[in-house]
């Protein structure tokens, strides 16, 4: 498993990915994803940021994420907890409909992690659609807490509520390891 900055020779298989889980999702009747966002052009633009990161296994596309400072305006209520330093804001997350279930999504999540702490940032952020329950308990799980409930207008009416969720990252969140033995 190798996790890097993509290139342009993987952008058709990012977008094969995308438009996988996209199927997938309306398949399930979550309407989280259409073709204004994510898309090609959007993955094109973080390709050329260098914020297009993909996940490979034996040199197939499995996973993709765009890690960036970018906060989406709605979010500009929300409370975060961390003040500390900057935010890593995670978008677009997605492994490949088949892939799912085998620990691609944990660890695409650990490296942004990992990512995060080595460039210097104290927290990670991202939203999730509300009916997307799997996706909702996957970040629980995985330590991202709940700080806000927003309404996204760019999305179908009635289909509008995201989480914002944050993990903090710095070392004054870390637990203590005790007294002395």
């Amino acid at each position: 498993m190798e996790f890097s900055r993509a290139t342009s020779e993987q952008i058709d298989a990012i977008e094969d990915v995308v438009v996988q889980c996209r199927e997938d999702l309306a398949a399930r009747d979550i309407p989280q994803w259409d073709d204004q966002y994510p898309n090609r052009a959007f993955f094109e633009q973080s390709l050329a940021a260098e914020q297009l990161f993909a996940l490979t296994e034996a040199g197939e596309v499995v996973g993709v994420v765009v890690l960036n400072e970018a906060q989406a305006p709605e979010w500009s209520p929300v409370v975060w907890q961390d003040h500390v330093g900057p935010a890593l804001i995670v978008h677009s997350l997605a492994v490949l409909p088949s892939s799912q279930g085998k620990g691609y999504g944990k660890a695409i999540l650990n490296l942004c992690e990992s990512f995060a702490q080595e460039q210097g940032y104290t927290s990670i952020r991202l939203d999730a659609f509300s009916e997307n329950v799997a996706a909702v308990r996957f970040y629980e799980r995985h330590g991202y807490t709940l700080q806000a409930e927003i309404q996204l207008l760019n999305k179908p009416v009635g289909h509008q509520r995201y989480y914002c969720y944050e993990k903090r990252l710095h070392p004054f969140d870390q637990p203590s390891p005790g007294p002395p033995g």
